[in-house]
């Protein structure tokens, strides 16, 4: 995890200060924004899967954590926020070992999250995206 990925991130890369997007105090409205739009595509199909572009896999709400969607090739799995949004500052969220956790390539839960997250931010528009653009503004303080 690259632990400069976002000006507003305190913490080590270390459980729990890894999750800590899902309560920072600056996400509104820009990061809270992307990660609803996140929440309501996978929610674009009434709960049933939506099919990720370019990839294997399908993406499912999550709705008893609103900090985590589901994704699943052949087993579920969960992005997290945090994880998206890192990806979103660095381009990066693969999977890494917990003495990789400060691997600025490595996704903060340490899963395997690419090419589902460029699949999904590309379903929303990408770097176009006003609300992507947002985000990265918020992070780098721009």
């Amino acid at each position: 995890m690259d632990q400069n990925f976002c000006r507003h991130y305190k913490g080590d890369c270390y459980p729990p200060t890894n999750r800590y997007c899902r309560n920072c105090p600056e996400a509104e409205p820009a990061c809270n924004r992307i990660w609803q739009a996140v929440l309501d595509l996978s929610n674009s199909n009434n709960g049933g899967p939506v099919i990720l572009p370019d990839t294997r896999a399908v993406m499912y709400p999550n709705p008893k954590n609103p900090n985590i969607v589901h994704l699943k090739i052949n087993v579920k799995w969960n992005l997290t926020k945090e994880d998206f949004l890192h990806y979103i500052a660095t381009g990066h969220a693969r999977m890494g070992r917990k003495e990789q956790r400060k691997d600025p390539s490595v996704s903060p839960s340490l899963t395997r999250q690419e090419p589902y997250v460029h699949s999904i931010a590309k379903m929303l528009g990408g770097t176009k995206n006003p609300l992507i653009q947002d985000v990265l503004k918020n992070q780098k303080g721009k």
